[in-house]
């Protein structure tokens, strides 16, 4: 009996901290959205505020039907900021069978991990494979994603400003490696974060984002074997890297112990989780 009341006790504390939660959500101000700056852009509070999930049920059927023009920087909200200074070392598109739904970016444990744009926190959790995440609304209606993080700094519904730490860097969930898994969504669905920012110069692309449905596919073109195969063929250009071609028998373990290396180091040159399968005849750079 007195277990059962203690449930009832717990499950309405629950329901209330839910409730209040949503009452302080619809109370934010997103409503400043200039329509003078920005075509297209539907009010972001119309999307749920889903402080668990990436993606919510509210809206499970994409579409675009024109060209959304979205300004990246308006009088109210001018400032970006790279959210580390590193450079990419896996990219958006297809990883063997699965999609990568970002870029990843080389950094160090315990590096600051800035917030791109002026936005509120929507999610601050440990979440599956992306560890430690930090997701942020802005009031274009992007959102940016900011994963494996050693530690986080902010906290759901919080304000925060272009340039603001959200967390530390790091290698929680699935990652083989310190690095940032930063992603770029529009109406909960990731596209790629190179058409948004220019990371060798370290800046946006321009003041304004157009996208369309294609702005949203995944192609083959940008596949993370493709840019792999590229890297190589830079590599063996300059004499910079040993490639190794897979053959029966090898793993990354044995490849380690060969090559004088570490399975981490393995996978981050090519952009793979150790838990990956090789194939015969696969090539595989060794740092």
């Amino acid at each position: 009996m007195r277990f059962l009341v203690l449930l009832i006790f717990v499950l309405v504390v629950i329901v209330t901290n839910a409730q209040l939660v949503q009452q302080k959500v619809d109370s934010l101000d997103f409503d400043i959205i200039d329509t003078t700056y920005v075509q297209g852009v539907p009010n972001i509070s119309d999307f749920r505020w889903d402080t668990l999930y990436l993606r919510t049920s509210r809206h499970p059927h994409f579409m675009i039907n024109d060209t959304e023009k979205i300004c990246l920087r308006t009088p109210q909200f001018p400032k970006f900021k790279m959210p580390v200074p590193g450079n990419p070392i896996s990219e958006f598109g297809w990883r063997g069978r699965r999609i990568h739904t970002g870029i990843d970016i080389k950094l160090n444990r315990g590096d600051s991990v800035y917030c791109a744009f002026d936005g509120i926190v929507r999610v601050s959790r440990y979440f599956s494979g992306y560890g430690n995440i930090v997701v942020v609304r802005h009031y274009n209606g992007i959102e940016t994603v900011y994963a494996h993080l050693s530690k986080r700094l902010v906290g759901v519904n919080d304000t925060v400003q272009c340039g603001q730490v959200l967390g530390l860097g790091g290698r929680t969930g699935r990652a083989t490696c310190d690095h940032l898994h930063f992603e770029t969504r529009y109406k909960e669905q990731p596209f790629n974060p190179r058409l948004l920012i220019d990371f060798n110069a370290k800046k946006l692309n321009s003041d304004t984002l157009l996208l369309t449905e294609q702005s949203f596919k995944f192609s083959k073109k940008n596949s993370s074997k493709k840019n792999h195969a590229k890297q190589i063929a830079q590599h063996n250009k300059k004499g910079q890297a040993k490639v190794h071609v897979i053959q029966k028998g090898d793993t990354l373990f044995s490849l380690a112990r060969r090559y004088h290396t570490t399975v981490d180091q393995i996978c981050q040159i090519n952009g793979i989780d150790r838990n990956d399968i090789l194939h015969l005849g696969q090539k595989i750079m060794i740092p």
